[in-house]
């Protein structure tokens, strides 16, 4: 066995979260990497609103859920399929371990990478504007490096 460096990690409780500092400074300090431990243990927490990890934070509507299951499913299954073939993609491959991670995943994207999101998963980023209630691409400054 080995040991890991744990980044950051969020209890199944509400409220509870662990960050490392280094790793919080380094998203902090690249603002356009797509990589950010504090958003991404932030989706975590917003996923347990609903006392799952599952990838579905609490949505409002029946039609939000619906809308939200279908995008992220399809996305989902894109991503484990480009991680399994080895097709260079936007989105961390770490993402393709489980909807949990996936939705955390593409939080640190639609924050740090927003153009690129959206140019690339339109309907995922159409979902996650809607639940965020923002649209990062007019406030990002996100340099355009495209994937």
């Amino acid at each position: 066995e080995g040991s890991m460096t744990r980044l950051g990690e969020t209890g199944r409780t509400l409220g509870s979260m662990v960050l490392s500092w280094d790793a919080a400074k380094s998203g902090a300090g690249d603002p356009s990497d797509g990589k950010n431990v504090v958003f991404h243990e932030f989706a975590h927490q917003l996923d347990y609103e609903n006392y799952a990890a599952d990838g579905v934070p609490g949505l409002v509507t029946r039609e939000q859920q619906l809308s939200w299951r279908k995008v992220m499913r399809t996305e989902f299954a894109s991503l484990r399929a480009a991680d399994e073939t080895g097709v260079p993609t936007l989105l961390d491959t770490y993402g393709a371990t489980n909807p949990a991670e996936f939705f955390a995943v593409v939080t640190e994207a639609f924050f740090e990478r927003p153009r690129a999101l959206r140019a690339n998963h339109p309907k995922l980023y159409a979902e996650l504007q809607r639940y965020f209630r923002q649209d990062p691409v007019e406030y990002s400054a996100e340099r355009s490096t495209g994937r």
